[in-house]
């Protein structure tokens, strides 16, 4: 048996046991964020980030915000296939910022290690603000321009006690993504005991999550991902010829065409699925996974089986995952930019 064989049988038997043992729910609990020890959270930090994120300044021609590509109503993704940036049409779609305070590497091949490093505001780091396909900003010209205007200068001063530099924009960034967590979906009210917070069909489809669709293999509690990469063998679409995922981090070839986990929470406001965009609605993300992925990818994660799902556990399924949507979330306006 194989260590990915031997996990899969593991998860099975945990969702079996967690079915049982429905009344105790405290393992799907969201936890407390996890929060840097030189980057704590403060309110008027979390501010400064929401404008720094919403703003176009923060780029090239002052024409793209990191809200341009993680559209609030489209459940924090894209709301286009691939994104889209000042390289035109990008390779990948761009995935969801709820919930990003939980991941242990941010990006679809994980090449990053913190919300700071993600933004790529910080040097040595490329992200969506120092990347020439995406935002393509200059940070140096960014700091220059933002320490030119007196509200921006100001609350620098005021949450970092200076001017704005790299790494504090970066920070407020990160602080900000940080409070975009799912605490008040139906399903974390249910887990915490409101007991008819979701339907009875998200309950039955909760059931099937873990155990007959096996979602529970890769989706764990709490956070709903195990924060790993498989190749679940999704056609590659868009631009690419090809997208190699994890390997172009790591040149494993076990991770070949292998992307990262992502959390479900928000996942039904989502207007597109997968590293590519290659799905438009979570109907066939399941019918993906109901055949089985892609038999015939020879990278294939063997934890992708044929499920076999009927017509009404699909409907099931698809109101659990429904029951995973927190609208604050999907409601987050622009503000005020100074």
């Amino acid at each position: 048996m194989t260590i990915r064989h031997a996990f899969w049988l593991l998860a099975i038997l945990t969702g079996v046991a967690l079915t049982a043992q429905a009344e105790d729910l405290s393992d799907w609990r969201l936890p407390p964020v996890p929060v840097p020890a030189d980057n704590p959270q403060t309110e008027e930090k979390i501010a400064l980030g929401h404008q720094l994120a919403f703003d176009t300044r923060l780029s090239k021609n002052d024409s793209i915000s990191c809200a341009g590509c993680h559209l609030p109503f489209a459940g924090g993704g894209g709301h286009t296939p691939r994104a889209f940036g000042h390289g035109g049409e990008l390779g990948r779609w761009a995935p969801t910022w709820d919930n990003a305070a939980y991941a242990e590497t941010l990006f679809w091949d994980g090449r990053a290690n913190s919300l700071e490093e993600q933004t790529g505001a910080l040097p040595g780091h490329m992200g969506p603000i120092s990347s020439p396909d995406e935002m393509a900003g200059d940070i140096q010209a960014i700091v220059k321009k933002l320490n030119a205007i007196e509200g921006y200068r100001k609350q620098f001063k005021k949450v970092f006690g200076g001017p704005a530099t790299p790494q504090n924009i970066a920070k407020a960034i990160a602080a900000f993504e940080r409070t975009l967590v799912a605490t008040q979906s139906p399903f974390q009210r249910y887990v915490r005991g409101e007991k008819d917070a979701i339907s009875e069909a998200a309950k039955r489809g909760f059931r099937l999550f873990r155990g007959k669709a096996r979602c529970i293999t890769c989706h764990a509690p709490p956070l709903l991902t195990d924060n790993g990469f498989h190749n679940i063998g999704v056609p590659q679409v868009g631009p690419l010829s090809e997208d190699v995922g994890r390997f172009a981090v790591t040149k494993d070839e076990d991770d070949l065409r292998a992307f990262k986990t992502p959390t479900l929470y928000n996942a039904a406001s989502l207007q597109f699925f997968m590293h590519d965009g290659a799905f438009a609605t979570l109907e066939e993300v399941i019918e993906h996974y109901d055949r089985g992925g892609n038999p015939k990818d020879p990278k294939q994660d063997p934890l992708i089986q044929p499920l076999r799902l009927s017509k009404q556990e699909k409907e099931d399924l698809l109101a659990f995952l429904k029951s995973l949507t927190d609208p604050r979330l999907d409601r987050i306006q622009r503000p005020r930019l100074p």
